[in-house]
């Protein structure tokens, strides 16, 4: 008659450590996945910021810019729904081409978002030019004239991001606005600039 195969049964040490490996590699990969859902879920998400409002008032007096007021409005969200944001002092720049126009302090001053919050970051600055004696001003002022002046508001502060009870690590924070301003120096709603999003960079 023929034989049959025969099977090395596993000594019952073996199949214990098999079984154990087994239950570990289960808990490392649920503890994986656990983790990685709650990273996902407690990520922080960049704030969002939007241009409300912009004027330099009498911006189309013959004698320039200089010594102008500058007021702006900004919109600020926080899209995240679990973690907070950490404002330190906001410091407004605003530039026509790369000739810095204004700059300054934003009057919000440091200050804590909550989850899904909204703030109005405001400023009122004092421009220094441009006047008839740069070299930009007979651009500018053939711009201003014909109703469309092209401009860029930079916002750049620290932030820092709030889960739970614990803070993150400082973050360097650059918001840009590109808009452009009409001839009496107001935002040029009618073209869409109005809470138009800013570009955020970390």
């Amino acid at each position: 008659m023929p034989r049959l195969p025969r099977y090395d049964r596993q000594s019952p040490g073996v199949r214990c450590i098999n079984f154990l490996c087994a239950v570990l590699l289960t808990l490392v990969l649920v503890t994986a996945i656990i983790f990685f859902v709650m990273w996902l879920s407690l990520r922080p998400h960049r704030p969002k910021f939007a241009l409300a409002d912009f004027d330099v008032q009498y911006a189309n007096r013959q004698s320039g810019l200089a010594n102008l007021p500058v007021r702006f409005s900004v919109n600020e969200h926080n899209p995240n729904s679990k973690i907070g944001i950490h404002y330190e002092a906001i410091n407004a720049s605003v530039y026509y081409n790369d000739q810095l126009i204004a700059s300054g302090p934003a009057g919000n001053g440091p200050f804590f978002e909550v989850p899904k919050g909204s703030t109005a970051v405001q400023g009122s600055l004092t421009a220094t030019g441009p006047t008839p004696s740069d070299a930009a001003w007979p651009r500018f002022a053939g711009e201003l004239s014909a109703g469309s002046v092209a401009m860029r508001l930079v916002l750049s502060s620290t932030v820092r991001f709030q889960v739970k009870i614990w803070d993150t690590r400082v973050h360097h924070m650059k918001v840009e606005c590109d808009f452009k301003i009409g001839g009496d120096g107001t935002l040029q709603h009618q073209q869409g600039n109005k809470n138009s999003g800013c570009a955020v960079y970390f």
